[in-house]
């Protein structure tokens, strides 16, 4: 062998070398474009209100109601009260369940307002119960659910 076909071999190898790193940096640069786009495309949208369902029982013996979660998306408990047209009547759903730490409410969780518990007032047929969720850091209110003895819940 002689100096200058050494030299050939030597510059493909030096192509070949630079096509693999051209080509890492360009399947690096669209998988982080893909990934960023596909957040801002696809991530949940935390400005606005949580999407709910509840449903309302009035057991007229113990002057309570029982708030079932039925379907939505999960809401932090401390966002989500429930709210009644006296003094007492308001609580957080954290309170109402017991729960020492705040949690999320996922469908299937169920509350009572009544006298005896966090809620502080029984519940007569003719009282309006309003559950609403309140986001204090973006300072957002809405209501969720109603119950009232005329909506026939």
């Amino acid at each position: 062998m002689n100096g200058s076909e050494s030299r050939v071999v030597s510059d493909d190898r030096g192509v070949s070398e630079m096509m693999a790193i051209v080509t890492l940096v360009g399947l690096a640069v669209l998988l982080v474009l893909g990934i960023g786009i596909s957040v801002f495309l696809f991530a949940p949208d935390s400005g606005s209100e949580p999407e709910a369902e509840f449903s309302f029982r009035h057991v007229s013996e113990a002057s309570a109601l029982i708030i079932t979660y039925e379907d939505g998306d999960p809401i932090p408990s401390d966002d989500l009260y429930v709210e009644g047209e006296g003094e007492d009547g308001n609580a957080t759903w954290t309170a109402l369940s017991g729960w020492e730490e705040p949690r999320a409410v996922e469908p299937g969780a169920i509350v009572q307002a009544s006298e005896g518990g966090a809620f502080g007032e029984p519940v007569g047929s003719n009282d309006r119960i309003s559950v609403v969720w309140r986001n204090g850091t973006m300072n957002q209110t809405a209501t969720l659910g109603e119950w009232n003895s005329d909506s026939g819940l």
